[in-house]
């Protein structure tokens, strides 16, 4: 005990003394250490090994950042020591960068900061993984909740598919394509015709290979036309029932018969159809729907039916003494061919947009309207903007008729606009300057929507006009794709 007493009783003097030695000590060090790191440095590139910081050089970096400085209290400064010691050569660049960015808020003289500042710039390529958080250069305008829709386009996208298969492809399809994408060719019925005339034509100029059948041939012939007009735009649904009944007339041909047979009994096929479920078809409804013009009526309809303008205008040589309301909408404006023909035919007329049908349905008298389609849950598929006409005139006590052939009826079921529809082009609805670079912006323009049947009065077709939910019974009824009835 007597020999550690001397060791105890040190004078402050002396404890102070040691401390101030061991500070110059350190400092020697630090000052060494940095003269030897600016050796190191040469003034041209450095070599592929000075690039990375070895782990021995990486503790000399943090020990340079150690420093005390005056300012700092010593609960900090302690802190900061052990958030240092804490990093270990197994932990993330990330971490590392963090750490010398809390210590370069402390205050210190300027030769301190060029040494932080230095260090800092070599810690820094680390930060390459950081730089996958940024937004991507691309501007990609497209909602998810309708990514699973047809995109409306005018870059003529198909092409690219086509040149693989361009030989197999018949020229009258390549041009009905074009047509249907530059919209062109517009409507169920006009779709329809134009398909048949393209299958037609495509029949009459098929050779059947040596060896093989017409109808299988005939039916590998006609793949590629069929995935280039899906690829050009989805087919509707009056394109659809008439390539399903075409095919199967196609499937019942004998393996026997001869390429002129054949082709003249398809090409007999495809005239009976397009007379008798088209022509008569419009014919009938027309008749149907002239009985219910009254003399005195305002008719109002929306954007552009051929059923709609062929049955006004049969009613006004009919002597019926009636006026017109179209109400036309954004971005195609098919209202304005409407006006043009049915003004051509001496029709009195007015024109207002879709904004405005609150106030014009006080005059209208009855609402005919033209279909893409009607469910078999009685639900009308039309152009966007029919269901908020059948709204407002259902809101005014204003009956709606649905003008629609049965070939359009499906068995397909839908209750919104969202699970089948079609995109248009959104440079139509606004200029690409206001939008294309926001990547926040994305303009919608769905070219269908759904019409429930609580807001349509009836269905005039050529059997009769029909409530939209005996939709099943017409169906049960017709003869269907494959030439019989349903029993």
């Amino acid at each position: 005990m007597d020999k550690k007493k001397p060791t105890e009783e040190k004078t402050r003097e002396e404890v102070e003394a040691e401390r101030k030695a061991k500070r110059a000590a350190k400092q020697e060090r630090k000052k060494a250490a940095l003269e030897k790191h600016k050796s190191d440095e040469p003034d041209s590139l450095p070599k592929p090994k000075d690039r990375s910081l070895e782990p021995s050089k990486k503790v000399n970096t943090n020990e340079l950042v150690k420093e005390p400085k005056p300012e700092v209290s010593k609960a900090a400064f302690k802190k900061s020591l052990v958030q240092i010691a804490d990093v270990t050569p197994k932990t993330p660049s990330i971490k590392k960068i963090n750490v010398v960015k809390k210590l370069t808020n402390v205050k210190c003289n300027k030769n301190k900061e060029n040494i932080i500042a230095e260090k800092i710039g070599e810690i820094q390529p680390c930060k390459t993984v950081n730089s996958l958080k940024k937004p991507l250069g691309t501007v990609i305008h497209k909602v998810k909740l309708f990514n699973h829709l047809y995109f409306d386009t005018v870059s003529l996208m198909a092409e690219n598919k086509l040149k693989i298969n361009s030989e197999r492809v018949h020229p009258a399809f390549i041009k009905f394509g074009i047509q249907m994408r530059t919209c062109i060719v517009v409507g169920s019925n006009a779709r329809c015709l134009a398909f048949l005339c393209a299958l037609k034509q495509t029949i009459s100029d098929f050779l059947t290979p040596e060896h093989k059948q017409f109808s299988r041939s005939f039916e590998e012939h006609l793949g590629p036309a069929i995935d280039y007009l899906n690829t050009s735009r989805p087919f509707s649904v009056s394109m659809s029932n008439a390539h399903k009944y075409i095919m199967w007339h196609v499937k019942r041909l004998p393996n026997n018969i001869s390429d002129g047979q054949a082709k003249e009994k398809l090409e007999n096929v495809i005239n009976n159809y397009i007379y008798v479920q088209i022509h008569m078809a419009g014919k009938a409804i027309c008749i149907a729907a002239q009985n219910k013009i009254a003399n005195g009526d305002v008719i109002l309809t929306y954007g552009y039916s051929s059923l709609v303008e062929r049955i006004l205008t049969e009613a006004y040589y009919n002597n019926k003494q009636f006026s017109v309301i179209i109400v036309d909408s954004a971005p195609w404006y098919e209202g304005r061919q409407m006006l043009h023909r049915l003004v051509q035919n001496d029709v009195k007329c007015t024109y207002v947009l879709l904004s405005a049908t609150s106030f014009i349905m006080t005059r209208a008298t009855k609402v005919l309207l033209g279909a893409h389609a009607l469910l078999a849950n009685g639900y009308v598929m039309g152009r966007a903007g029919s269901s908020q006409i059948a709204l407002v005139a259902k809101h005014f006590n204003v009956p709606v008729l649905v003008c629609c052939e049965t070939y359009k009826f499906t068995e397909r079921v839908q209750t919104d606009s969202i699970v089948y529809n079609e995109l248009g082009n959104a440079h139509e609805v606004m200029p690409k300057e206001q939008w294309l670079n926001n990547r926040y912006l994305t303009p919608l323009c769905l070219r269908y929507d759904v019409t429930t049947p609580d807001l349509i009065t009836a269905v005039v077709t050529e059997i009769a006009i029909l409530p939209c939910t005996s939709v099943p019974v017409v169906l049960r009824v017709r003869p269907n794709e494959y030439g019989t009835y349903n029993k």
